[in-house]
Formats: C-alpha cells, sequence, structure tokens
C-alpha cells in the first residue's frame, strides 16, 4: 500500500489526463440528433468503457510487460515522455478532433469508441495506471486504484450527463485555461516518472 498523498497524486493525475472537460464540445456535436434518452445512454456507455477498461488496465498491466520483457524503469520514462508530449499539446493545441458532420447516423454504441478510446482512457491513461500500478503488490493497492477509477468514472459520467448545462457557462477561453492547468499538471507528472525511470534504470 501507498500513502493517502500517493493515491491523490495518481487521482488528480487521472483526472488531468482524461479530462472530462475538453471533450464536451465533441460529445455535444456528436449526440446533437439524439433523443435525450439516447444522450444518456451514450454517456453511460462511455463512462463506463472508460472505467472498465483502466480497471483491468490495473490487474493485467504488469503481465502484459512480463510478456514483452520490458522493465518498469524504461516503460515509466516511455509513459512519460508521452505524458510530456500530450501536456504540450494540451497546453498549445486544440485537443478535439475535427468531426466530418456525418454523425446523425451514429447510434449511442458508436459514439463511445471515440469518446470512451482513445480520447478519454487513451495511451496517457493507460500509461499512467500501469505506471501506479507497479508501485505495489498488495492487493489493496489494486483495489484502492480502482477505487480511484471508479470515482473518475462517476465524474465523466457526471460531466456529460450534466454537458448541456455546463457549456453554458464555459466559454472558449475558460475551455482553454482549463487545458493549460491541465496541462501544467500533466508535464509535472510526467517529469517525476521520467526521473524515476532513471532511477530504476541505473539503480540510482
Amino acid at each position: 500500500m501507498l500513502g493517502f498523498s500517493e493515491y491523490t497524486q495518481f487521482f488528480i493525475a487521472m483526472l488531468a489526463i482524461v479530462d472530462p472537460v475538453t471533450i464536451l464540445p465533441l460529445y455535444l456535436h456528436l449526440v446533437r440528433h439524439f433523443t435525450e434518452e439516447e444522450k444518456q445512454q451514450a454517456a453511460r456507455k462511455a463512462a463506463a468503457t472508460t472505467t472498465i477498461a483502466l480497471v483491468i488496465t490495473v490487474f493485467i498491466g504488469q503481465s502484459v510487460l512480463d510478456f514483452f520483457g520490458i522493465s518498469i524503469g524504461s516503460f515509466q520514462i516511455a509513459g512519460g515522455l508521452l505524458l510530456l508530449i500530450v501536456a504540450l499539446q494540451l497546453m498549445n493545441h486544440d485537443p478535439l478532433p475535427s468531426h466530418d458532420g456525418t454523425d446523425k447516423s451514429l447510434s449511442a454504441s458508436q459514439v463511445v469508441v471515440p469518446l470512451a478510446i482513445p480520447l478519454l482512457a487513451g495511451p496517457g491513461a493507460f500509461s499512467t495506471v500501469i505506471v501506479f500500478s507497479f508501485r505495489s503488490d498488495s492487493v489493496w493497492h489494486s483495489a484502492v486504484l480502482s477505487g480511484c477509477l471508479l470515482v473518475l468514472g462517476g465524474i465523466v459520467w457526471l460531466a456529460l450527463h450534466m454537458s448541456n448545462r455546463f457549456m453554458r457557462y464555459l466559454s472558449p477561453t475558460t475551455v482553454s485555461i482549463v487545458n493549460k492547468i491541465m496541462g501544467l499538471i500533466m508535464a509535472a507528472i510526467s517529469v517525476e516518472f521520467i526521473a524515476n525511470g532513471v532511477k530504476s534504470l541505473f539503480h540510482l
């Protein structure tokens, strides 16, 4: 088991990486032709898919690395570099991909694919989960990480569920400010990952 501060760091890191606020405009665009029931179904499926994918990673991420013979130090450095790239993009660019407007034929299940994976549960999120899962072999450690991810999934669902109300108060400037703050947090965490990876590789 880790300390409370480390689990708090994990939760904040995941919240910054998943960052449900930034996908609200895209979500509203994708579901703009949906009925209210279909919108809520899409929100539930996106949140559930994101949570399930990340929780599974808590338990099998280490096995995957062992299978490919990848050390945790190497993965920490690679994950840190990946997070740093994502953080820089988040601070300097619009993270939302353009859409061609062909979403009229999309179902609630089809909307989940771009929303849950890779926008919410992307490479940065998976990397962070695996790196933190390596910090302890305790069952309680995995349980606490999973609990954090369940809470995160609830926040994702709430953000999508309340998206229409949220967007009334989120101007493009506000979204940009949120992106830069989240990007700065991610950049700091990525540097920490790289530093820990270097220590692990060179036994410092």
